[in-house]
């Protein structure tokens, strides 16, 4: 028995061995992916968190059959129905890989205005062609609104200056006022005799 099949896959390594002919070149890339029955990518899940003025989205996806094929896939992301970028994941194939990988991507969201904004993530596998074999996409709704670190401590706000306010002074009091406003105005002329 093992003689037998290590015949065949000598005949078959002599095979791929041997010059290529136009007669015998295969069609496209797609009949090789065609005889990899019930391959497909889906993405499980979009999980994200908002870190001050940063989006954290992790991307949970599946790929079948992960430890017999070799994978190159395409991961483009949309945000607004816009193209942010894409990224190509290489995922070789071996026996010590799951099925489940993730993609954790952080996207700066300084200037972005706030509201409910729409995240799109796409994935397929292309051929040397250029077509798209298995496909997966999913998207999801966040709320963002913008966050600083200047908020996080700032309980009530800072009284600068006020305009028109009246003063109301006890008659007890008046002297010491006067006294105070006496000093105050010894001290600015003080400073401008010093410039």
């Amino acid at each position: 028995m093992k003689k037998q099949q290590l015949r065949e896959k000598t005949l078959t390594d002599i095979k791929k061995a041997k010059q290529a002919t136009f007669n015998d070149l295969p069609q496209w890339e797609t009949k090789a992916n065609a005889s990899q029955p019930g391959k497909s990518i889906a993405i499980a899940q979009l999980g994200n968190k908002i870190v001050e003025n940063e989006l954290e989205l992790q991307i949970d996806f599946r790929l079948l059959p992960s430890k017999s094929h070799f994978s190159n896939l395409a991961l483009e992301l949309y945000f607004d129905n816009n193209k942010m970028s894409s990224y190509v994941i290489s995922v070789p194939s071996s026996q010590l890989l799951d099925e489940e990988f993730n993609f954790p991507v952080t996207f700066d969201m300084q200037g972005i205005c706030p509201g409910s904004h729409t995240i799109k993530v796409e994935m397929h596998e292309q051929n040397k062609a250029g077509e798209k074999l298995v496909e997966s996409s999913k998207y999801i709704v966040i709320e963002y609104k913008p966050t600083r670190k200047e908020d996080r401590y700032i309980k009530i706000p800072i009284v600068r200056k006020i305009d028109g306010a009246f003063k109301i002074v006890l008659p007890e009091e008046q002297d010491i006022y006067r006294d105070l406003v006496q000093s105050k105005k010894e001290e600015l002329k003080s400073k401008k005799d010093l410039w």
